[in-house]
């Protein structure tokens, strides 16, 4: 089984995230989480897939990788907004 690849961009967030979701972002459930990261997924060529068929990839993958992929979103959310030119600090 593949690992699924999550893509965050600026542009994305802006589009999927509310203000509130924003100001809030460390304050959001799991479920509310995974929802947001539905929205990122991407096909091993790098196209977006849909909620739908980001759900079908996930409902493959054991409840024990959740950390896993909940760490790497965070990480995407992140380096979506890190100056390039100064790397962030």
């Amino acid at each position: 089984m593949a690992d699924i690849k999550i893509i965050v961009t600026q542009k994305g967030f802006d589009e999927f995230f509310s203000i509130d979701d924003w100001f809030n972002f460390s304050d959001l459930t799991q479920k509310e989480m995974y929802e947001k990261m539905l929205n990122f997924v991407v096909s091993d060529d790098g196209k977006p897939v849909t909620p739908e068929e980001a759900r079908k990839l996930f409902k493959q993958v054991p409840k024990s990788d959740w950390h896993k992929y909940l760490v790497t979103f965070i990480d995407a959310v992140n380096d979506a907004f890190v100056n390039p030119t100064s790397g962030g600090s």
